[in-house]
């Protein structure tokens, strides 16, 4: 066999069990609400997230991302700086800014070598400050 080729996929295994993995949320699963938009300070930079009710969209082990109700702003030149975003809230309190598409991630992880473990993660951000939010009803 080619070594490339055998390199290329130990490469390709080892990563996608590194990568989390994804599933949709179960039905019911509550929202949250934020209810005032907040500035976000990271290291590289600034988001801000939209007030409103964040939808529960895609969970890994460690907790759920909740998806913005509009896009968040970054610093970006791309999309005017506009992207799609959320919060990720782990089990044990602590929070993630992401940006991209858990959802469409796991839609497509169900016909992917890796199966339910992502090829393209969201980008996650730590920051401050912290987020109050409260869940909602569904």
């Amino acid at each position: 066999m080619n070594p490339f080729l055998t390199h290329f996929l130990v490469a390709m295994f080892l990563a996608s069990c590194a990568a989390k993995q994804l599933e949709r949320c179960p039905p019911g699963t509550p929202g949250i609400f934020v209810p005032t938009t907040v500035k976000c300070t990271h290291k590289n930079g600034t988001i801000v997230l939209p007030a409103g009710e964040y939808a529960p969209e895609a969970q890994a082990p460690e907790g759920i991302y909740y998806v913005a109700p509009e896009p968040v702003t970054t610093n970006g030149v791309l999309r005017k700086g506009k992207e799609r975003g959320g919060l990720f809230i782990a089990h044990e309190g602590w929070q993630w800014l992401w940006t991209g598409h858990p959802g469409w991630e796991v839609d497509q992880s169900a016909t992917t070598i890796t199966g339910k473990r992502g090829i393209i993660m969201p980008t996650h951000y730590k920051f401050e400050p912290f987020i109050r939010f409260q869940k909602t009803t569904r």
